[in-house]
């Protein structure tokens, strides 16, 4: 039992939306058909930015003024501020990358973190869904955009990080489940409508 709780810890942590961000982003934007390899370390580097350091540094921010507990920020009403933060940086990532000439599936994926965080900031005023469910779905969806069916076998990533959350009892499944549909929904969505 000991055993699996050290291994669904690795998994939330690895599987981090965070981590994801920069996984996503890193491989969007190498297989991009941008001219030369500086040009795609440029976007990689503004997408990194906005989507994972920005808002990492703020959270540890808040957590080094006392304001949470843990990075992991497990109550959801401490959500709220982080969540609004992080919006603000997306979409500022978003017109960045937009100015810039950023692979358009990178601008869409930025995009969506800004659109789809936005809804789930609305959504916690109620109820706590699960970001890290929507935090893989939402870039699986971005790169199956990109680079098509190789992607499908890597979407079981959604079950094994929902089971983890359950299992840790840092959500319902319920919870994990809504998180999940968000991300593919949403991202599909906006994808098929503005950066396909």
């Amino acid at each position: 039992m000991l055993k699996l709780d050290r291994i669904f810890k690795y998994v939330s942590t690895a599987l981090h939306p965070i981590t994801n961000a920069g996984i996503a982003f890193l491989l969007l934007t190498i297989f991009s058909e941008s001219n030369s390899a500086s040009i795609k370390v440029v976007y990689f580097f503004i997408a990194l930015l906005f989507s994972a350091v920005i808002p990492y540094l703020y959270i540890f921010y808040l957590k080094n003024k006392g304001y949470l507990d843990t990075v992991d920020i497990t109550e959801r009403i401490k959500r709220l501020n982080p969540f609004a933060f992080s919006i603000i940086s997306y979409f500022a990532g978003f017109f960045v990358l937009w100015f810039f000439g950023a692979p358009v599936h990178v601008q869409g994926l930025m995009f969506c973190y800004g659109t789809n965080t936005l809804l789930v900031l609305l959504v916690t005023r109620w109820w706590k869904v699960s970001v890290h469910t929507t935090g893989i779905a939402g870039p699986l969806v971005a790169l199956s955009f990109e680079f098509g069916s190789v992607v499908y076998p890597f979407y079981m990533l959604i079950i094994i990080i929902g089971t983890a959350r359950v299992y840790l009892k840092r959500h319902t499944v319920m919870q994990v489940l809504v998180g999940g549909a968000m991300g593919l929904l949403l991202t599909y969505l906006q994808f098929e409508m503005f950066f396909s």
